[in-house]
């Protein structure tokens, strides 16, 4: 008995897929690309917001795979990347795979966001006369966006951003309401309790961002979370 090189082996292993397939394929019962091309946008669509939509890029007429008697496995190739998918299509017999056949599938995702109508310089709020609305792909948008101008007006511009261009949360941060060294209101709520004191904010803080208070009778330092330009609102 002559044995043969692992390589051997596999090259061996493959011409018998390949041979049991084209038998396969030869006695008419072929896989259905629309099925194949269906799986694949079924395993994006599970992953995808509802208002997204998706397709399956065509496969070759010419490709000829035996039926698969199980169901199709699907999984990604690589991880998205600006709305483009590298699906992966398995059909298994035994355990194994019979054959694999990898369908590219876009996303596109319609939705107004907040772009910039005209440049701000940073350090300085945004105003609602310097934000709109536009329709864009959001399924490019991996640095995220706003879809609200209320939203972002009133945020101050970290970066420079071009006209034009989709406003991302990491270009701005929450305006100071709060100043170092000014004087506050501390509200502790507990149910239908509430307590008021003075306070001293010890940091700059945003509305919603939390600083560091000192209680001016106390003196103890807490934690709180701004309210608004003079409020901060602490745990009891």
């Amino acid at each position: 008995m002559i044995a043969l090189p692992s390589l051997h082996l596999r090259v061996v292993a493959t011409l018998l897929m390949m041979a049991t397939m084209a038998v396969r394929a030869d006695d008419g019962r072929t896989e259905s690309l629309d099925r194949i091309r269906s799986a694949a946008v079924t395993f994006v669509s599970v992953q995808s917001p509802p208002t997204a939509k998706i397709e399956a890029a065509a496969l070759d007429n010419r490709l000829r795979l035996p039926l698969c008697a199980q169901p199709l496995e699907s999984s990604a190739a690589s991880p998205a990347t600006r709305g483009a998918w590298n699906i992966v299509i398995t059909c298994r017999e035994a355990g194994n795979p019979l054959w694999q056949v990898f369908v590219p599938v876009k996303v596109l995702d319609l939705q107004a966001v907040v772009v910039m109508v005209r440049p701000v310089m940073p350090g300085q709020p945004l105003t609602t006369d310097a934000l709109r609305l536009e329709s864009r792909d959001v399924a490019t948008l991996g640095y995220g966006y706003f879809n609200d101008v209320q939203k972002a007006a009133g945020q101050v511009l970290r970066r420079p951003v071009a006209a034009g261009a989709v406003l991302t949360p990491d270009a701005v941060s929450a305006q100071k309401l709060i100043k170092r060294g000014a004087l506050v209101t501390m509200i502790g709520r507990s149910g239908t309790l509430e307590v008021r004191a003075q306070g001293k904010a010890l940091g700059d803080g945003g509305d919603g961002e939390r600083i560091s208070v000192e209680n001016l009778s106390s003196r103890k330092v807490v934690q709180g979370v701004v309210k608004d330009g003079g409020t901060v609102e602490v745990g009891l």
